[in-house]
């Protein structure tokens, strides 16, 4: 297979740049905009090169020779004058044998050659054209299509164009790469000035069909383009192992001790009362490293802490996102869920570690799908997520990909990070910030305790499941204790911002009362024996944090007696961790590869 890349264009918007260069030997980072394509094009098994030339089309040969040391094989075609679009193809007929691929110089997309290809035999069309998220929509062709992979061309600078535009923002366009027949260079005119968009494309659209192209693509038509283009080089967008630039990128999103509130912050109660819950993150994290690859394969690896403390390493393996499915039971189900919600364009390596166990009850499955998000979000170009976005997604996957029941304060709690007052109402969560005093931080940071205790425990989704399956949320009982839950969640907050923390240790014990009264399966003699032996030697109060059924304590002590709490919980078998208070949130960072 041919590949004719068509390098003949003045580059006028490029000026003074392509005054002394053709437009496709623009530098980028050292190298020609075209170097790029050539390489793309010889990793993927094509290295039989026509280019097209006019403009100085010289300086395209001194450069690049017969391709020997580029590893391909190339011949020229001159053009004098320049002839167009579709002239340019016609004028290298006699170097041409079969079916071939054509391509714009000045575009530069990761298409896979391979799936293309296969697509334009299996369609038994003459041509098929590559189509793609429009990024100059105002001066590209608009592309519908049928269910058929059918074309309909909207011609840029038409009044359909702009309506088309003005009903749908968002639309696929041409993307400079077409595999054509030999037969359709029958229709092109000899030695004449053609173009296909304008003259060929009429002709033959009824028989044309289109190939999706969903990964990176970019028309280089201004010097914003070849600044997005650089930025991408260096990002490690493009081929790092050519370019050099190879990025890692990674995030941590924090865990969450919960204070009160929680169970108000799940549907349909926060609807139709409106729910608040309060909790701070502390400095215990899910990890993520995300690793682009040149291909479409994704690797993804997770070192999964058990109750132990040890780790168990999970690993699965993709040939692209097309072969990711969700499997009953699979302990990487979240990690799949991301990535089909998020659905990314580039191949990747993902490895994700957490600082704490499953069922913890500090949130980590929301933590987990946070820190995933984040990373992919990064890689995006467009439609990047705020905050807000990223924790209503998380909260959408444990919702409708992984069939978990449960609230929103978690996933916004390891998004924003800090200590804060949630409120959900309908669809709408505000993030209150709890301001306190630096040294009643630091007195309160002192006087609370986190214990963990290595006992199986059920996972906040199976208690949320028989919490619905038993309609908790129709009994008015119920309802009640919820509306006292969350009025307890307004008064510990209250208490918080005035520093009085032995109130809040009084309203997180009356808290966890009413979180029993609602469900008694939140809590076992365990749980029971551990949080009366605290109370017995210093705590002021105590709850199990998560919707219960065990994990982690959380207790607030007299000062100075928090020792001895730790020390009295230690003998039973719990263990206290150390921390400090978390108020960044998900954070994202690069690092060289």
């Amino acid at each position: 297979m041919k590949a004719l890349i068509l390098v003949g264009g003045i580059g006028t918007r490029l000026r003074p740049l392509t005054e002394k260069v053709p437009k496709p030997m623009v530098e980028i980072n050292g190298k020609p905009f075209l170097e790029f394509n050539i390489e793309n094009l010889k990793k993927q098994g094509i290295t039989d090169i026509v280019l097209c030339v006019a403009y100085l089309g010289h300086i395209v040969e001194e450069y690049f020779g017969n391709g020997e040391r580029f590893g391909v094989n190339i011949t020229y075609s001159y053009e004098n004058p320049p002839l167009g679009t579709a002239g340019a193809i016609k004028n290298a007929e006699h170097l041409i044998d079969d079916d071939f691929i054509a391509m714009n110089g000045d575009t530069f997309m990761d298409v896979d050659i391979s799936k293309l290809l296969d697509f334009h035999k299996n369609h038994d069309s003459p041509f098929t054209m590559v189509i793609c998220d429009a990024n100059h929509a105002r001066t590209q062709e608009i592309i519908e299509l049928d269910e058929k992979k059918s074309v309909k061309i909207y011609k840029r600078g038409t009044i359909e164009h702009e309506n088309r535009l003005i009903s749908n923002p968002k639309v696929l366009a041409n993307g400079g790469l077409y595999v054509m027949s030999k037969e359709i260079l029958e229709k092109i005119p000899a030695l004449k000035k053609t173009s296909l968009e304008i003259d060929i494309f009429p002709q033959i659209v009824e028989n044309m069909r289109a190939f999706i192209h969903e990964g990176y693509m970019l028309d280089v038509a201004d010097e914003g383009d070849l600044k997005e283009f650089k930025k991408d080089v260096r990002n490690g967008l493009i081929m790092p192992s050519i370019t050099g630039y190879q990025k890692i990128i990674r995030s941590r999103a924090p865990v969450r001790i919960t204070f009160g509130g929680g169970g108000t912050d799940i549907s349909p109660y926060d609807k139709s009362h409106g729910g608040i819950c309060v909790n701070a993150t502390i400095n215990r994290y899910v990890y993520s490293s995300l690793k682009l690859r040149e291909d479409k394969r994704i690797h993804i690896k997770s070192d999964i802490i058990n109750i132990h403390g040890g780790f168990e390493t999970h690993e699965s393996s993709f040939e692209n996102i097309g072969e990711v499915e969700m499997l009953d039971g699979d302990k990487l189900n979240i990690i799949r869920a991301v990535i089909l919600e998020m659905n990314p364009t580039h191949g990747f390596d993902l490895y994700v570690r957490s600082e704490v166990p499953p069922h913890s009850g500090l949130g980590a499955s929301a933590s987990l799908c946070v820190s995933i998000i984040g990373v992919l979000n990064h890689l995006r170009k467009k439609n990047k997520l705020t905050k807000h976005e990223i924790a209503e997604t998380a909260f959408e996957i444990e919702k409708e990909r992984l069939k978990n029941k449960g609230g929103k304060q978690d996933q916004y709690a390891a998004a924003f990070g800090g200590i804060n007052l949630y409120e959900f109402k309908n669809e709408e969560v505000r993030v209150n910030p709890v301001n306190m005093a630096k040294d009643d931080l630091l007195e309160f940071e002192k006087n609370i305790l986190v214990v963990s205790f290595a006992r199986k425990v059920k996972s906040s989704g199976q208690i949320h499941k028989y919490e619905f399956e038993n309609k908790f949320f129709e009994d008015d009982q119920k309802v009640k204790r919820l509306h006292e839950i969350k009025n307890i969640a307004r008064d510990i907050e209250f208490n918080l911002r005035r520093g009085n923390f032995k109130k809040f240790g009084e309203l997180i014990d009356i808290g966890w009362d009413k979180k029993k009264k609602f469900n008694p399966l939140v809590t076992n003699t365990y749980v029971d024996a551990l949080i009366e032996e605290a109370l017995l030697n210093g705590a002021i109060g105590a709850r199990l944090m998560g919707a219960g059924g065990g994990g982690h304590l959380l207790l607030y002590c007299n000062p100075d007696q928090e020792h001895r709490v730790r020390e009295i919980l230690a003998e039973r078998g719990a263990k206290s961790i150390d921390f400090s208070f978390d108020f960044e949130g998900l954070k994202i960072w690069e690092i060289e590869g």
